[in-house]
């Protein structure tokens, strides 16, 4: 049996007696602690009774959730608060190229703050901690790249706190074990090697961008039809006859000339309703079996439409249950980009209309509802305020484009050429990105 030797000092310190702990920590022992050249503080959550101010603000509050891309920050995606909470809050707002540290749910996503704008203040979410470098000669950046190594992000799940959402204690954060930080110059050599691969890997995803975006120019050009500024909607007042509005609706921006051609094109077979093409609906709400694979909004790729699998496991009352082949179809209007069509069996959110088709291919069915096509035509179809959902009925009203199945697979054999070239395209620059990363840690630790 493999023995591991630990001092006293050790156990007292970490506050640990775990011999796994002591097993995972073995190469490390040479190392100091984080606390040495940081400070590490937390933030606040928003007071009972407060809450986000209806207009906005000078004054923001950081939540990972308004975060999509950790080095190029949207800040006006962020909620803003009001001077008098902001003063409330104050002694927890965090500055510009300071290092943010997640501690709940997500644990360990460390980023540094860049490029706040001059009239913004932040205050940072209880969910994250700030982390302070204690004087000049301790680079934040490179702070950063140091706790994403993998020697220090294992520590990092090694210490988290399996409560209902993960957590990990401040003190935990500040007892992180760390190589000696080297002289400045070194620090900068390496942020420069870090820099450079994210910058490589911004270019190809960049390229993976523009190919995708290229997908919806495509389709109209293959199908001939012919894009339309403001969606195709006119402003001017167009007058219909009663008998001419379908669905039982009053909307009278559904009845622009596009659509009425469009609607006259259905008896000459060059369009479809998708409730014309043998489609069926699955609405059946079930409890989800733990063994299943979920799949929520934040499981489909917004680019791509693929599923993209999910570390943490969430639990939900109740999923509609679907099957390989079948097409989840967003309800919510933020999210119409979401289309997917299912390579597994399981269950998702019930914010999808879920259904299979089988006179139209499928593959094809799903290139089109990404499309703008279908983003025109449900601008205007959505019910609700706060989040203005797409009703069954409406999905079934959707004039879809229907030409012979020998277009429809030329169709979505180029788009998938195009997706697959994206994909590659993101996979190289992950790749490079992860090459550096080893680089360093090899400089680092040695």
């Amino acid at each position: 049996m493999k023995e591991t030797l630990v001092r006293i000092s050790d156990i007292i310190d970490s506050r640990r007696i775990d011999v796994a702990y002591f097993n995972n920590s073995i190469g490390i022992k040479d190392f100091v602690s984080l606390s040495q050249y940081v400070s590490v503080k937390g933030g606040k959550r928003i007071p009972k009774g407060k809450s986000f101010a209806s207009e906005h603000t000078d004054y923001l509050y950081l939540r990972l959730s308004e975060i999509t891309d950790f080095e190029r920050i949207d800040y006006s995606a962020f909620k803003c608060i009001d001077e008098e909470l902001f003063g409330i809050l104050k002694r927890y707002e965090i500055h510009d190229n300071q290092i943010v540290f997640s501690i709940a749910g997500t644990i360990g996503k460390v980023f540094v703050l860049k490029d706040v704008p001059s009239d913004k203040r932040i205050i940072l979410t209880e969910n994250c901690a700030m982390i302070q470098p204690k004087n000049d000669s301790i680079l934040p950046e490179y702070v950063s790249i140091l706790l994403n190594c993998s020697i220090v992000q294992k520590q990092i799940g090694q210490n988290r706190i399996q409560t209902t959402i993960p957590k990990i204690g401040l003190d935990r954060i500040a007892k992180l074990k760390i190589p000696a930080i080297p002289s400045v110059s070194l620090q900068n050599k390496i942020i420069n090697i870090y820099s450079q691969a994210q910058q490589a890997r911004l270019e190809k995803r960049q390229e993976a961008k523009r190919l995708l975006e290229s997908i919806d120019d495509y389709l109209l050009e293959a199908l001939k039809i012919e894009k339309k500024q403001n969606d195709g909607f006119v402003t001017e007042p167009i007058a219909r006859n009663i008998s001419s509005m379908l669905g039982g609706r009053l909307d009278p921006q559904q009845f622009h000339p596009e659509r009425i051609e469009t609607i006259q094109n259905i008896k000459k077979g060059k369009w479809c309703r998708l409730k014309d093409v043998r489609y069926d609906v699955k609405s059946v709400s079930n409890k989800i079996p733990s063994e299943a694979t979920y799949i929520g909004m934040e499981n489909i790729d917004s680019c791509t439409g693929d599923y993209m699998e999910s570390k943490e496991k969430e639990t939900v009352a109740s999923a509609a249950k679907f099957k390989e082949g079948d097409i989840l179809f967003p309800k919510l209007r933020p999210y119409l980009n979401k289309v997917h069509r299912a390579q597994f069996d399981g269950y998702c959110s019930t914010e999808f209309h879920v259904f299979e088709a089988h006179d139209i291919l499928p593959d094809f069915l799903t290139v089109v509802l990404r499309s703008s096509l279908t983003l025109a035509q449900t601008k205007h179809l959505m019910t609700g305020n706060t989040l203005p959902r797409l009703q069954t009925n409406d999905v079934e009203d959707l004039i879809l484009p229907n030409p012979e199945i020998s277009k429809q697979e030329e169709i979505v054999k180029h788009i998938y050429g195009l997706k697959d070239k994206a994909k590659q395209l993101q996979k190289e620059g992950d790749a490079l990105l992860e090459e550096a990363k080893q680089k360093i840690e090899k400089m680092i630790i040695g």
